[in-house]
C-alpha cells in the first residue's frame, strides 16, 4: 500500500500544482504575447513502439502499441481531435478511440472535454471527462480526470474513476522530460518519460518506464511521426502546444495498464478477485 499512497500523492500534487501554475502565469499572458489559434492547422501524429511488461502472477511478456491522432481547428479559439490506439500486453489486445473538444491559448493553457471507448480482451471500457494543461515557459502541467465504466463480458459492470497528471520540462525546445502518475479503474501507476525530436525531420523517439500496483512494471521505446500544421520545421514544444494534444486513448488503453487494471481473463487469482485493494477487484461479478 505504500506504493499506492506514493502514487496517489504524486498524482494529487501534480494536479494541485497545475491550479497554482495557472494563477502564476496570469500576468505573463496579460503582458502582450502574440495571439495564436487553438490549432495551428490540420495536423496529426502516428506513433508505434514496444517493450516489456511484468505483473504479479503473470509471466513477463513483450508489449507493443500503435496510435494515431488527427487535430482540426474550429475557428480561432477551439479545436477538435480524434485519437486511435491498438496495443497488446499479457496476450490481450485492446483497440480504442477517443475524441477531444477543447479551447486553447498556446501561450498559456488548454481546457477541454474528452470521451472514448475501447474493446480490451474480455471486456469493454468507456470514459468521459475533462482535461486541462498549463504552460509556464518551458514547463507544462497536463491533467485529465473523469468517469470510467468497465464492463466485462462476464460479470457486472463497474463505475470507476480515472485521472492523469504529468509534469514536463523541455530541457531544449526539442527534448522533453516528464514524470507522471495515473489512476485508471483503481489501478495506480507512476511513470517517467523522455522524448527527443530530430532537427532534420518531424520524427521523435520516446522512452518510457512505468511502475504500478500488483508488481506491474513496464519499459517501452517508441517513435512518433508528426505531420501537417502550419510549419513543417516547428519544434517539439510548439507541436505539443500548437497542434495535437495528448492521445488519451493510448494513455488509458494502449500499453497494458488498461489490461492490468481490468484484471482480464485468467490473470487474477480468487484471492485477488475478492480483495478490494487489488486491481482485479474491478472484474469481481459480485
Amino acid at each position: 500500500m505504500s506504493n499506492v499512497r506514493f502514487i496517489a500523492a504524486l498524482l494529487g500534487g501534480t494536479i494541485i500544482s497545475g491550479f497554482w501554475g495557472y494563477g502564476a502565469l496570469a500576468a505573463d499572458v496579460a503582458g502582450g504575447k502574440t495571439d495564436l489559434p487553438a490549432v495551428s492547422a490540420v495536423n496529426g501524429k502516428l506513433e508505434a513502439g514496444g517493450g516489456y511488461a511484468d505483473l504479479d502472477g503473470v509471466n513477463g511478456d513483450g508489449v507493443w502499441y500503435g496510435a494515431g491522432s488527427i487535430s482540426v481547428p474550429l475557428g480561432f479559439s477551439f479545436g477538435a481531435q480524434a485519437d486511435f490506439s491498438v496495443g497488446n500486453a499479457f496476450d490481450e489486445t485492446g483497440v480504442g478511440g477517443a475524441l477531444h473538444l477543447f479551447t486553447r491559448d498556446p501561450n498559456s493553457h488548454l481546457f477541454g472535454l474528452i470521451g472514448g471507448y475501447s474493446d480490451v480482451g474480455n471486456g469493454h471500457l468507456a470514459f468521459v471527462g475533462g482535461e486541462a494543461e498549463w504552460y509556464l515557459d518551458n514547463i507544462s502541467i497536463e491533467t485529465a480526470a473523469g468517469y470510467l465504466n468497465a464492463n466485462p463480458d462476464s460479470g457486472s459492470s463497474k463505475d470507476r474513476f480515472f485521472a492523469f497528471g504529468d509534469l514536463a520540462m523541455y530541457a531544449t525546445d526539442n527534448f522533453r522530460l516528464s514524470v507522471g502518475a495515473s489512476s485508471v479503474a483503481q489501478f495506480e501507476s507512476a511513470n517517467v518519460q523522455a522524448e527527443y525530436l530530430l532537427d532534420s525531420m518531424p520524427v521523435s523517439f520516446k522512452l518510457r518506464g512505468t511502475i504500478g500496483e500488483d508488481g506491474y512494471v513496464a519499459a517501452t521505446a517508441g517513435v512518433s511521426f508528426y505531420f501537417g500544421g502550419d510549419d513543417a520545421n516547428k519544434s517539439l514544444i510548439r507541436r505539443h502546444r500548437e497542434d495535437d494534444p495528448r492521445n488519451r486513448s493510448l494513455d488509458i488503453f494502449g500499453t497494458g495498464a488498461g489490461a492490468a487494471a481490468l484484471g482480464l481473463g485468467p490473470k487474477c487469482s480468487p484471492a485477488q478477485l475478492n480483495d478490494p485493494e487489488s486491481a482485479c477487484y474491478v472484474y469481481n461479478p459480485g
